[in-house]
């Protein structure tokens, strides 16, 4: 471990805050993308472009699920464990909500 002014760096604890804030910066990440570049998209016909932010977005969060469980084993102690499993909990979380962004997309175009 790591000394830094006086506090304890654990090796685990950028893995472990990855973990946890991956999901709900993708999620707002995808959020403002699309409200962003509605007005491109209905002028040029992308409609394709949301898509890739939901791809994009599922994969941070993967990365973010990933990095929670990464993190959880390499530190035995409770607080890698809790923190471990909330980031994976809300990786999985805002996955489904990014999943759920795209649905009326599927019903209505950009320009409606």
């Amino acid at each position: 471990m790591e000394t830094t002014r006086g506090y304890e760096v654990r090796p685990s604890s950028v893995a472990l805050w990855t973990g946890i804030l991956a999901g709900p910066v993708a999620w707002a990440l995808v959020f403002e993308l699309k409200y962003a570049l509605i007005d491109y998209a209905c002028r040029n016909h992308a409609h394709w472009l949301f898509w890739i932010f939901v791809a994009g977005g599922l994969l941070i969060c993967a990365f973010g699920a990933f990095s929670g469980w990464r993190g959880m084993t390499a530190d035995a102690s409770p607080r890698a464990r809790f923190m471990g499993i909330g980031g994976m909990a809300l990786s999985i979380a805002f996955a489904v909500f990014i999943i759920a962004m795209p649905i009326p997309d599927l019903y209505l175009r950009p320009c409606e």
